[in-house]
Formats: C-alpha cells, structure tokens, sequence
C-alpha cells in the first residue's frame, strides 16, 4: 500500500471518529428567559400533531396544534362553466397588447376574489404551578437531536422543577413530564370550555371562519400521577415530585376524500391513544419518541469549526445580536440554523400526514396569516428543498400523497378551462379546491402551480433512483405534460409555443398603453418562469418515459417533437436574463420573487456549468435584484443563498446566510417573512447543502461554494443524486477527504469533481464506498 492510500485510510478512520463523536455534541437553542411571543417558544411535532411550551412560570402555557383542523367556508371552490370563454377572452386581449384589459378581465371574471380556508389550532394547555415559591431564574432549550423542549423552573426556595415536552410518531401524542426535587402542587386545564370524562380533560369543537364550518376535534389531556383530583374542567395534582401529562386529538378529517368527513365514532381514536399508554411507563414513552426522532436526525452531521466556550455559554437570542452587530466567530450557530431546518422538516412531515404549510405545523391564531394555506408558486416547494439533499426522503413522502390528492379537482380545473390533465392555482387549502383564489391578476395569474409541484417527482427519483416510484406517478407526470401541452399556443412571429396567458408571480410590468400613458399590468405571454416551467415539465416527462421504457408511448412522442418548438427565455440587452418575454420595465425593480431564474435553481433547464452567456445572465438578474432591494422577505433570501450556491459563489452566498440570520430570523431561529413563514427555514438549510455538495450532470462536485468563514470542517450523510450518500472533510479551507457511499441503486459511472478537476469512479468501486482525498486531485496535475 503506498503512502497516499494509507493516508486515506488514516483520513477515512478521522472521518468515522468525528461521526461517532457527533451525537455527543450538543445541538440545543436556548435561552434564559420564558417565550414572551409564541413565534419565538420552541417547536415540537410529530407531523401530525405539535406543540410549543412557552416556558412561563407559575402559569405554563403549551400550545397544540393538530395538522387537519381547517376551516371550511360555504364559498364555491370550484371554476365557472364560463371558464374557457373567460379564459379565451384574456387571450385576445393579451395577443391585442391591452395588457391592463386582460388583467381586469382576468380579475372579473376568472378568478374568485376569495381566500384558501384557514388552518386553526386545537388549543392551549394550562398547567399552573400552585403554592410556589417565587421564581429565581428560568432555562428553557430545544434539544434537535432528541425532539425534547425542556424548561427548567429554579424557586427561590431552593425548588427546582423540569418540565420536558416532546411530540411521539410511535405513540402519537404529546407528552409532558414534570420531575421536582420537591413536591408540588399542580393544576391542568385547557384553555377555554372543556368537560371532565373518566378523568380526562376533553375539549370539542370545530374548525370555523365567516359562518362556514370545518374539522372537527377532540382533544384529550391525562394527567398521571399520585393525589390527583378531577374538578369539573381541571386535574390537580396535590404534593408530587413527579406528573405526567399525555395530549391526543383526533378529528373527522378522511384522509382519503376531502368531500366526506369519518362516521361517528372518529372520537375514539383520542381515548385509545391515551388508552394504548397505560401499560408504558413515561421513561419509555419518552425514549421511543427519541430513538424515532432520531432514526431520521442522526444521518447527517455538520462542523464549521470551532466556537468559543464564551460564546457558546450566551443564549441562543444573544448569539444571533451578536451576528446581527456583525460579529463573525460563531460558525456553531451556522450549523444550528442548518440543522434547525432539518429538524423541523421531521418535526412538520412524516409519512401518513399532511405536508408543511406556510408556518409548518404550529399555529395560534384563528386567521392566521395567509391563512397558513399551502401557496403553490414557491412555499409549498421550498418546504421540500433540503428534503433529498440533507438525508430526509421519507418526510418528502407527504408531499407526493398531496399531489395525488389534489388529482380529481385540478383535472376538474383542468377541464373547466378546457385542457386536458391537471392543474391547480397559486393557492389552496386542505380541501383541495382548485378555484384560482385571488384578488389580483399578479396573485392568481399562475396557472402552474401544480407542474411546480411534480418537480419534486422526478428530483426524488434522481436522488433515490427507484424505479417504483417512477412507475407509481407515470400517471401524474403524464397528467401535468398534458395539461402543459394543451395550455400552449403559437406566439407572434414565428409561431414559437408559449404560455398565454402568463404571469410571473406576484410581480407586474409597466408598459405604454394605446393612450400613450404608462400602466401596469400583469398579464403577458411567454414569460421567463412559465417557459422554463413547460421544458422542465416536458424534460422531466421524457427523462421518465426513457427511465419506464416508454419512449414509444404517444404522448411522449409528441411532447418530444413539441420541445424545439417551444420559445425559450432570452437575455435583455442589459445582460440579464429577461422576466418577460418583451423587454417591459419592472414595476417593482427589487421584487421578493425571482421565479425568473426556476430554470437554473430548483430547475435544470439552465446548465450553469456550460452555458456561460446565461450563467452571466442568471448572475445579473440576481444581482440586480439585490442592488434594488430584494430579498426582503426570509424565503426570498434563502433562495438567493441557494442561487449563489448554485453559481458557486460560496462569498455571496454566505453574505446571504448571514442577512437572513440578520433580517429575517426570530429568536428561536424561526423565520420571519415578517411575520413568521416557515419556508425560509427550509430553504437555507437546501442552500446551504448546495454550499457543500453538487450532483447535477451526473457527477459530484465538492465544496463547490465553501466560503472563507468556514476555514475547517466536515459533513456527514449529505444525499447525491445517482443514490450517493457523501462524508466531507476539509482543513484550511481545502479539501482532505471525501468518502462517496453507493446506495443500492447506483450504477454506472460518475464523476468526482473538485476544484474543477474530476476523476471518475466506476467499476467496482460504484459498489463499495470510495474514499478520495486531495491527493487524487494533486496526481492529475492540480495543486
């Protein structure tokens, strides 16, 4: 064995050291002081049901959420029998250049000036601490690699009490243990009319807004412990060092018809969850909840380096102000924040739920703002970023069941606005309903919303290679192409196939009217995000169909010959890559939105690495956003970190990371839209694994935007599209070894790259792990 292969095994052996030593670093955010706000308690869930304990003394309040309680409105949410004509009118409108026309048209007569039904809570528990001291001080942490939200109560009389919450998957409850090194007094109670049954705290009631009505609920809580009392809609607990307090819910939500709602006798699921405890102790409960938990968190580890014990020993608060006064020596928060993101995918999106809505699982408000809704023209999708790159494809799984779901009303959609397969809005709730809910042409003028959505297919079938799962969703795939098809129609000139109508979301144009006066509208054809849309769409399909071995199906053929034809974005004389497809001035130069650039990030319509003239473009598009504002919003920022990473630009992209932690992050590490929208959260921690790995082009390119800030480090358990798992380490801000671990669907040959130098990796070692390092770089003349 020569001397550079046995410094790769030394370098392997170091690398398995540090993964072994990970779980026994802490990952906690914490602080020193009770939650004064909601938006900035920590976080539990197990994708169904969530909670967030605020941490306050004597009168604790634990917020529970249960993932199917929404409102239902009388409002019909389906399109008008007028759809098509409507629909055909806004094209002639659009084809005459009466932009502002077509808007109002759309406005009028094509879209319902509603809202998607809203997303509400179960309630707040109250446990109130009888006959204590007064507090002395107060520590509360969120544990990530447990799923544990600890608070701990020091008393001035020397009393100390733990109060732990975490959310069961196995179980599915939540739980709450209180340990003192003294007795206690306590009460239970849930905020609001409630009843005692068998001892039970049982609270009923239904989703509602604007006279409509919606879910409905039942909630349990039952209190374990010695001197316990039941009062009429209470449980005290008299003289205890130990309580234990377990929450179920069920709701008459059928999972497999949003039309229908579960019999009577749906409320029995919450007394025999409860039930189902009785022969487990706490200490049991507890640690299956945990090793679940971390079945999923334990696959991926990070280090950015190394933080001072000074800083380290600060709240979690403390250490963000510090980053936002421009400190730069706190990489450990760095890595909290990305695994924070990871953490709270597992937390909101298990298999068998509902996907993550706009605030994830945890809501207090009756209206909520956007409704909590699911918003098809960016968040949904954001949520589902990091979910393949950082190690996390089962919580993925929801989001495909909700695209099946959503099948028979987007055909109906579809239909109505006479194309075939399927679509949906911009907008929409757990119903499904697919009317375009909007009160503007800029709001509800995306009609592809769910091609957005199939993205995900084929990106989970990239990263995993299942065959299966292809074979499972030709049908929607086959869907979405069909609806695509059918939408498009010749432009002006030489007929090129286009979107019309088409608007880039949220945003509008100003244009010169036949008046001479300048007016904005929204309404054009052939726009920048919808094109890329329809060849990715396209793209996708035809990737599957050679995948399934259905080249020869018809449609596959058509789309195929439908491809050249189809009118691609091109770049303004300015060198950027045009929004629109005239060269309209922005209404808003530094819109929060740059869907524009979808062909290079999440899309691949756009090859970064070989098309240089639209790299350049992509690259000015973006600054130019930024030069006039945008970015505002935390999902806005986190896709313009992930864009810099994409480009390979680790300096900008770490700017980026560091302004969101600046502008858009709360003190618990939510993000803050304002208010707080989940979605930012997701989309850093996918910008920051594209920091670190890409796998685009069939090869793997390493550290490909490593900023100087993180001069030394590793990661463990990132995902590689071709079913590569990667460990990472690197010294001195160079790398020192990489191990590629083939999953069972690996084949063929890939390449390695670093520092734009490759070596490629096949044959036997497309089997087994292969581990290289800097050396292996270096022997082909790189230094």
């Amino acid at each position: 064995m020569n001397s550079r292969h046995i410094a790769s095994v030394i370098l392997l052996l170091f690398s398995l050291t540090l993964t072994a030593c990970a779980a026994e670093r802490k990952l906690t955010i914490w602080d020193d002081q009770p939650a004064k706000k909601w938006d900035v308690a920590y976080p539990v869930g197990n994708g169904r049901l969530g909670a967030m304990p605020l941490g306050l003394f004597p009168q604790e309040k634990i917020l529970i959420n249960e993932e199917t309680i929404w409102a239902r409105n009388d409002d019909t949410m389906v399109m008008p029998d007028s759809s098509f004509e409507r629909l055909e009118k806004i094209r002639e409108l659009e084809a005459m250049g009466d932009y502002q026309a077509a808007d109002k048209e759309f406005t009028k007569n094509l879209q319902a000036n509603i809202r998607p039904n809203v997303y509400q809570l179960v309630g707040w528990v109250q446990i109130e601490y009888q006959n204590a001291a007064p507090i002395k001080k107060t520590y509360r942490e969120l544990d990530m690699r447990t799923g544990v939200a600890k608070s701990v109560h020091t008393l001035n009389d020397g009393t100390e009490i733990t109060q732990k919450v975490f959310a069961s998957s196995p179980d599915d409850v939540i739980g709450v243990t209180i340990v003192a090194n003294r007795k206690i007094d306590v009460k239970v109670s849930y905020e609001g009319q409630s009843r005692i049954d068998n001892g039970d705290i049982v609270i009923s009631g239904a989703a509602s807004r604007n006279n409509g009505t919606g879910t409905r609920y039942e909630s349990r809580i039952r209190v374990c412990s010695t001197g316990i009392t039941a009062n009429d809609n209470s449980v005290t607990v008299k003289a205890s060092r130990e309580i234990t307090i377990y929450i179920s819910t069920a709701t008459d939500f059928d999972r497999t018809n949003s039309m229908a709602v579960l019999p009577d006798g749906w409320q029995e699921k919450a007394l025999s969850d409860l039930d189902e405890l009785k022969a487990k102790t706490p200490e049991a409960v507890e640690k299956t909840s945990i090793k679940d938990h971390q079945e999923y968190f334990n696959r991926l580890d990070v280090d950015f380096g190394k933080t001072s014990d000074d800083v380290l020993a600060m709240p979690t608060r403390t250490r963000l102000k510090r980053i936002k006064d421009q400190a730069a020596d706190d990489p450990d928060l760095i890595e909290t924040y990305f695994q924070f993101g990871r953490y709270l995918l597992i937390a909101s999106s298990r298999p068998g739920c509902f996907p993550a809505n706009l605030q994830g699982l945890w809501n207090p408000h009756v209206s909520p703002p956007w409704g909590a809704d699911y918003h098809l023209n960016i968040n949904i999708q954001m949520n589902y970023w990091p979910a393949e790159s950082t190690h996390l494809p089962e919580m993925h799984t929801p989001f495909f069941d909700l695209i099946r779901y959503f099948q028979p009303s987007g055909k109906e959609m579809a239909a109505k606005l006479g194309m075939k397969g399927w679509c949906m809005g911009h907008a929409t709730d757990i119903w499904g309903h697919s009317r375009i809910m909007s009160s503007t042409a800029y709001w509800g003028g995306s009609f592809f919303g769910g091609q957005w959505m199939t993205f995900h297919i084929l990106e989970h079938y990239r990263f995993n290679r299942d065959r299966k799962f292809l074979e499972d969703n030709w049908d929607i795939l086959t869907a979405s192409a069909e609806f695509v098809e059918s939408w498009l129609i010749p432009g002006p000139g030489e007929g090129m196939l286009m979107a019309r109508p088409a608007c880039s979301p949220e945003n509008s144009f100003k244009y010169t009217d036949s008046s001479g006066n300048t007016v904005s509208a929204a309404m054009s054809a052939g726009n920048t995000f919808d094109q890329f849309m329809i060849l990715q769409v396209f793209e996708d399909y035809l990737e599957a169909a050679q995948v399934l071995e259905k080249q020869e199906d018809p449609l596959v053929k058509k789309i195929k010959a439908i491809i050249p034809k189809v009118y691609r974005p091109r770049i303004a004389e300015d060198g950027r890559l045009m929004e629109w497809r005239l060269p309209f001035e922005e209404h808003e130069p530094g819109h929060r939105h740059i869907s524009h650039v979808i062909g290079a990030y999440p899309g691949n319509q756009i090859n970064l690495d070989s098309d240089p003239k639209m790299r350049d473009a992509v690259m000015k598009s973006i600054e130019g956003r930024l030069k006039r504002g945008g970015a505002k919003s935390g999902w806005s920022r986190a896709w313009t970190i992930g864009m810099f990473a994409r480009l390979c630009d680790g300096k900008r992209a770490h700017k980026n990371l560091i302004a969101i932690l600046e502008k858009s992050t709360k003190d618990n590490l939510w993000d803050n839209h304002p208010p707080f929208q989940i979605d930012g959260n997701f989309g850093a921690t996918a910008a920051v694994a594209e920091m670190l790995l890409h796998s685009h082009n069939n090869e793997i390119k390493l550290l490909p935007a490593l900023p100087e800030q993180w001069l030394n480090g590793h990661i463990t358990g990132l995902r590689a599209r071709g079913d590569y798992t990667v460990d990472i380490e690197w010294r001195e801000g160079k790398l020192i070894s990489a191990v590629i671990h083939p999953g069972k669907n690996a084949k063929g040959e890939v390449s390695v790259v670093y520092n734009n130098v490759s070596r490629k990796i096949s044959g036997d070692r497309i089997t087994q792990k292969a581990t290289l390092s800097f050396e292996d770089f270096r022997s082909i003349g790189h230094d």
